[in-house]
This record gives structure tokens, sequence and C-alpha cells, in this order.
């Protein structure tokens, strides 16, 4: 069950991160937990992952995202990947 939650400026990314983790919808967010995703940059280019954990908000969401291959965990701006 999906729900968007109003996440003030200067809300702890602890508790964005929580939000996150049970399904909700964060403003600037655009992977959900467990999404799998393909990395667009760096040293992984073209290396799919799913998402594990969201890292931070700002000024750019991050999340932890574990690799299918290589089992490496990294973290990786929302710029640098790509839904499958």
């Amino acid at each position: 069950m999906e729900h968007e939650v109003e996440i003030g400026t200067l809300a702890p990314t602890k508790t964005v991160s929580l939000h996150w983790a049970e399904g909700a919808s964060i403003p600037g967010v655009m992977f959900a937990r467990a999404s799998h995703v393909r990395l667009i940059g760096g040293a992984f280019t073209n290396e799919c992952g799913s998402v594990r954990d969201l890292v931070c908000v700002e000024p750019e969401p991050c999340y932890r995202v574990e690799m299918d291959a290589s089992h490496v965990t990294l973290e990786i701006a929302q710029s640098s990947l790509d839904e499958l």
C-alpha cells in the first residue's frame, strides 16, 4: 500500500528512510525498496542491481544498491541510476 508522506526540509534522514522503507512515496525519490536498477555511470556502468536502502534525499536522493553479479553494495546517486 503506497501513500505519500509530507516531509519537511528539517526532517531527519533516518525518519525519511523509515517512511520510505514502509512504502511511502517521498517527493523527489524515484526508486522504491527492491527496485531493479541499472547504473548509467561510473565503474559499474550498465551493471544491474537492487535498491536496498535510501541513504539521503538532499541534495539528491542517494541509494544503497547491491549489484547482482558481484554482490558489492554501493551508495549511488539517483542521477546515476535507470529503472529496468
